[in-house]
Order: structure tokens, then sequence, then C-alpha cells
């Protein structure tokens, strides 16, 4: 076999080589679980409950190391939540937070303090 000929042959198993590589290490890195969500726990008044969107509004107080008080729309992962949210209700409720989605999980109604004309949080913001 002539030298340029397997010089030639040489660079091309180098090259195989390197493609193999890089493309196991991508597949490798691919095959990492995703990060488990953040739970992150709320508490407000329903304002509206929206079925065809599978969303309800709330007016909620600080969400600790996540966001000020406002009231907000948030999704839900399972559209059954929704039957459990009546407008006006005060409710505790827990979102699931991940780097590209954030779903409203749990929800229930939370007991009244002694107080059940308890009037929502002022929102500093409102998202709808």
């Amino acid at each position: 076999m002539p030298k340029a000929q397997r010089e030639r042959r040489t660079v091309g198993l180098k090259y195989c080589r390197s493609s193999l590589s890089l493309s196991l290490i991508l597949l490798a890195l691919s095959c990492q679980p995703p990060t488990p969500p953040e739970k992150l726990v709320g508490q407000g008044i329903v304002q509206k409950v929206v079925p065809a969107d599978r969303r309800v509004v709330i007016a909620h107080e600080d969400i600790p190391d996540f966001m000020r008080a406002m009231t907000m729309s948030f999704e839900v992962r399972d559209p059954a939540l929704l039957e459990k949210c009546t407008p006006g209700e005060r409710v505790r409720f827990t979102l699931e937070k991940t780097d590209q989605t954030l779903y409203l999980v749990e929800i229930e109604e939370e007991p009244a303090e002694g107080n059940s004309s308890r009037t929502p949080p002022e929102p500093s913001a409102r998202h709808e």
C-alpha cells in the first residue's frame, strides 16, 4: 500500500474515533435524569377559575424565596384540581417549578383562623 494511502487511512481512523468519542459523551450527558421539580407552598384567595385554560387565578401572599405577593394565574397539572376551587375561598397551594415550567399541583381550602372575613393580600403586581 502506498505511503500516501496509508496516511489518509490513518487520518480517517483518527477522525472516526474522535467522532465516536464525542457521540458517546453526548449520549451520556443526554441520559442524565432530569432535575426534580422544586416544591413551593403558597397561601391566598381564589379570584377566578378558568377551566378552558386549566388555570386558577389566586391573589397570593409572598412565596418565600420565589415571588412577592400578587394576583397571578397558575396552570394546573391536573384539571380535576379546579373542581376544588371556589372564588373567594382562602387556600393553601403547592407549586412545582422546573427550569421551564410552573404548575399548581395541590390545593386545599384553608380553615378560617377565627376571622372568616379576611381580605386578600394587597397585590404589588397583577399577572393573569
